[in-house]
């Protein structure tokens, strides 16, 4: 079952309704886990890779996000599972909202719409890594691992970014790089945020729903 399922059983009973329900069945290592989790998520951070080359690389994507607290991952012009590959992502995709946009403009609403800057990974970028600004929600923009970003996408970029590097490669994997700049970019925004994550209200609890029904039978759902 997706996101997209559990949110329609959520908004149908509500998520008050469902964390009460579920809790009970829920052992309280398990809820511990599932507060810790929540207390550290950055619904402010977003990654998006644009026509990966190899999917498994946009797929090893989701799990480091997920283990770093992010969110939100995306990718542009790639089949809709691309994301969810389970051998590499070790079901990660589970814990975070994946999203599938069959092409750019698609993305740029959906960050648009929610304040969000866009930040693409360039080797010329006009900011190193540990200059991006982190006052407010951002997503983190990796291009194809050969040929970059598109100039479509670059034209769209609020901002761009580079990795400094100091040996004789002139490149770094696809999923390296992100990898780097998530741990940058998330270290600096919890600094800037004063706490470890940035969900509150219901928001909060809407994620608090989703967990709790990612962690029972099919069955205790449909008979909500």
């Amino acid at each position: 079952m997706d996101f997209t399922e559990l949110d329609k059983k959520i908004d149908r009973i509500g998520s008050e309704h469902a964390v009460a329900t579920l809790g009970p069945l829920l052992t309280t290592e398990r809820l511990e886990r599932i507060e810790r989790t929540l207390a550290g998520r950055l619904e402010s951070l977003h990654v998006a890779v644009e026509l990966p080359r190899d999917p498994y690389n946009a797929a090893a994507v989701v799990r480091t996000a997920e283990a770093l607290g992010a969110l939100h991952v995306h990718v542009v012009h790639e089949r809709e599972d691309a994301l969810h590959a389970r051998k590499t992502t070790q079901g990660s995709f589970n814990w975070l909202h994946t999203h599938h946009h069959a092409a750019l403009c698609e993305l740029l609403v959906s960050l648009r719409s929610g304040g969000v800057r866009l930040c693409g990974a360039q080797m010329q970028g006009s900011h190193t890594l540990e200059e991006l600004p982190v006052d407010q929600p951002l997503c983190l923009l990796f291009g194809n691992e050969g040929t970059g970003l598109s100039a479509e996408a670059l034209v769209a970029c609020d901002l761009t970014f580079r990795i400094p590097m100091y040996g004789m490669s002139e490149s770094l994997n696809l999923s390296v790089s992100a990898a780097l700049s998530m741990y940058s970019v998330a270290t600096r925004r919890r600094a800037f945020l004063g706490r470890e994550g940035d969900l509150e209200g219901e928001r909060l609890m809407r994620e608090r729903a989703r967990y709790y029904a990612r962690c029972v039978d099919l069955r205790t759902l449909h008979a909500l």
